[in-house]
């Protein structure tokens, strides 16, 4: 792909400030989450945690549906001509799950939370509407989807980085879809 190709078919600023700053923040969500949930139930640092988290799940959730807006609003790229029709398929699947889980995470843990009979705030400053009622055995099970869908956002993530890296590394010169997300040079 020449530098004319790369750049009618690279992702614009707003688009990639989107993507890298939510792996960032999903990074560092499920990472706090995780050692946040190993903690015992009376440690005072996992109700701050768990404050902080909840806040910056609201910031995520926000950010994933103006990812959403803007990806319908703004043509993507379209994929390279030189990917079987099975590889476009499964970019589309995949690139599909991720929206839906970026959106499916925030909602069970503010379900979660709800539900267990909390409020979400935003950083203690602003309460948001309740959506559920208190119903604690149906926290449990907004609990379990929640991780469930922690665990497949992480597998669908691998996939979305393993295919970059496959058509980077592995395919034609012409495959080579990171220079559209990131700045770096083409292959020839």
């Amino acid at each position: 792909m020449n530098t004319k190709n790369m750049q009618e078919q690279g992702y614009g600023l707003f688009a990639k400030f989107l993507h890298w700053g939510m792996a960032i923040m999903v990074i560092v969500l499920i990472a706090v989450g995780t050692y946040m949930a190993g903690l015992d139930k009376t440690d005072p640092s996992k109700m701050q945690l768990a404050g902080m988290h909840k806040s910056f799940g609201v910031i995520f959730m926000l950010f994933a549906m103006v990812r959403v807006i803007w990806s319908r609003v703004n043509q993507s790229p379209k994929l390279p001509n030189v990917l079987a029709t099975w590889e476009k398929l499964l970019s589309k699947t995949v690139t599909g799950s991720l929206y839906l889980l970026m959106l499916a995470i925030p909602f069970t843990g503010y379900a979660m939370t709800n539900l267990f009979g909390y409020p979400v705030s935003l950083f203690g400053l602003v309460e948001l509407p309740t959506m559920f009622a208190k119903k604690p055995e149906l926290a449990l099970l907004a609990k379990q989807a929640h991780v469930i869908v922690v665990y497949t956002l992480i597998a669908a993530l691998f996939a979305h980085i393993a295919g970059a890296l496959k058509h980077r590394l592995l395919d034609e010169p012409e495959a080579d879809v990171l220079p559209r997300m990131l700045p770096i040079k083409p292959r020839k």
